[in-house]
């Protein structure tokens, strides 16, 4: 089974499901349900899953679309409680995922996950050391015209770069993606093919869809 964790009113959330057999959705709804096991025995750890028990063991993989749990989701706890069990689960939605036997693609460090994991000066050094350009910062406080980027990005997949940038950009983003410890990324480039940012978060494109599904699945030859 492959887990999406995410919100029920999350539209990338709801393809994947879709998207992918044997696919469910785990949120926050379920992240407060009676049910959940988790302890040392790992084959006795559940689950709850789009309302039903999982073991552990059935979960192959688990896809992350959020780097929170907010009060707001928690409609069926008291409002004056929703801060507190929010910040609860959120700790325990990251003790689960920082020690399932199931594959994670989506980052989990210190205590935080999802985008909270890749900040500019973690990706940034491992670019460096992968042979890519970085593109630069500019910081100004006056206001002046945004001229349009072209972008080009390659979706990294388990040992799989996909896109249509050279094979040296696509050789180096699955280094760094690799020395970042991930599974799944995107890599987006300008026009000069320099680095402008690494995401978990984007809706995996076309191309790299079927290539996820499989390696969640455990289905990778």
């Amino acid at each position: 089974m492959i887990v999406v964790v995410g919100s029920a009113h999350d539209r990338v959330a709801a393809s994947l499901v879709k998207a992918w057999p044997s696919a469910g959705l785990l949120s926050a709804e379920d992240l407060t349900s009676p049910g959940w096991v988790w302890g040392s025995d790992d084959d006795a750890r559940q689950w709850i899953v789009n309302g039903r028990t999982v073991n552990d063991t059935q979960i192959t993989g688990v896809f992350v679309r959020r780097s929170t749990v907010y009060p707001e989701e928690l409609l069926s706890t008291h409002p004056q409680d929703r801060s507190y069990l929010a910040s609860e689960i959120q700790a325990f939605l990251v003790a689960v995922l920082a020690s399932t036997k199931a594959l994670v693609v989506n980052p989990v460090r210190n205590g935080s996950l999802g985008e909270e994991t890749l900040r500019p000066e973690i990706w940034g050094r491992f670019a460096v050391n992968a042979g890519l350009a970085l593109r630069p910062f500019k910081l100004s406080s006056k206001p002046g015209k945004e001229r349009p980027l072209k972008l080009k990005s390659v979706d990294v997949v388990g040992d799989q770069a996909l896109g249509d940038l050279p094979e040296q950009y696509r050789t180096r983003s699955k280094t760094l993606v690799q020395q970042l410890g991930l599974h799944w990324a995107r890599c987006v480039f300008d026009g000069n093919y320099r680095l402008l940012t690494v995401t978990t978060a984007t809706e995996p494109g076309d191309h790299s869809l079927d290539a996820l599904g499989k390696l969640l699945s455990g289905n990778v030859s």
